[in-house]
């Protein structure tokens, strides 16, 4: 899937289940963030904010983009 399909995606979702919303920006990051976590699962993500498994990989994996965006192009500089 192409990036510019990915965003459209994950924006959906994100629409969907208001993650736009302060509080669950900040759930999310906690989730993400979690210090005894090495793995994010998918599942996990999934139940914690009453979503389908595959609404939670596309929103997993846009982020995983954007992380490896910043570590190629940003942190490098």
């Amino acid at each position: 899937m192409d990036i510019a399909e990915h965003k459209k995606q994950f924006e959906k979702v994100i629409k969907k289940y208001d993650l736009f919303d302060q509080e669950k920006a900040e759930e999310i990051a906690r989730f993400l963030t979690k210090e005894d976590q090495k793995i994010v699962s998918a599942k996990e993500f999934a139940t914690l904010f009453a979503m389908t498994e595959e609404e939670a990989k596309i929103i997993l994996s846009f982020i995983q983009k954007g992380i490896k965006f910043k570590e190629d192009y940003i942190d490098k500089k």
